[in-house]
């Protein structure tokens, strides 16, 4: 009788071929790798980017920084170089100054020769708003006081019509400002016995450089015409 003995036969497993879930999840983890190296590579550009910005932007700053120093200093030396300049042009309106002033007096107090040869200049006079027929032989100053800037005019005068055309004259120039008619009385000459009118006028007082002015031309004359007023009407 033939035996077959069964207990020590093993059966041998037949190998599997890798199933396609397994392929899948492999595809995934490369293409989960890939994009996140890509990803990576990006972050560290935009990282590379952004500083390099940073750098960029910190740069300017520090030059902004510099230009807006320098510009300070330049605003300081600025006001200095014009502190400067005011106090050399107040020294220099205190020497030219008060000459220039009286010699406007002297031709605000005197009188147009009515003649052809003065007509452009009796036309400068209407246009300020002066009377070229005043006879200033009709006004005189008597004192003249100058104190902080402010002068103060005493004078007389045949009438107050003779006053209100000087005090229109002083407004006219530039060497006065703020024309402050004071206080007008008749009085009677004791001595003539005529009547006249005591006066006052206070103005403040500037002082400017004759190429400023415009007062003193080749001839002696203010600017203006042949003689003429120095500006117009205020």
């Amino acid at each position: 009788m033939i035996r077959i003995n069964l207990i020590g036969t093993k059966v041998k497993p037949k190998a599997r071929a890798p199933s396609a879930q397994l392929y899948l999840y492999l595809a995934l983890f490369l293409v989960e790798g890939v994009f996140l190296f890509v990803w990576h590579q990006m972050l560290v550009s935009d990282l590379d980017t952004a500083m390099k910005k940073a750098k960029e932007a910190v740069a300017k700053v520090e030059t902004l920084k510099k230009v807006k120093e320098s510009w300070e200093q330049w605003q300081v030396e600025k006001a200095d170089l014009d502190r400067q300049a005011r106090v050399f042009e107040s020294l220099r309106a205190g020497q030219v100054g008060p000459p220039n002033m009286l010699q406007y007096l002297s031709y605000a107090l005197a009188t147009t020769p009515d003649s052809p040869a003065f007509s452009e200049e009796i036309k400068a006079q209407e246009l300020v708003g002066w009377n070229p027929k005043w006879d200033a032989g009709r006004l005189w100053i008597r004192r003249i006081e100058e104190k902080g800037g402010m002068l103060t005019l005493y004078g007389e005068a045949a009438d107050h019509e003779d006053v209100a055309e000087f005090y229109r004259r002083l407004d006219s120039s530039d060497f006065f400002t703020h024309v402050e008619p004071g206080l007008q009385m008749r009085k009677v000459s004791p001595e003539l016995g005529i009547k006249f009118v005591e006066f006052t006028v206070t103005a403040g007082l500037q002082y400017r450089p004759p190429e400023d002015q415009g007062m003193v031309a080749a001839t002696g004359s203010p600017a203006g015409g042949p003689g003429g007023p120095t500006s117009g009407p205020r």
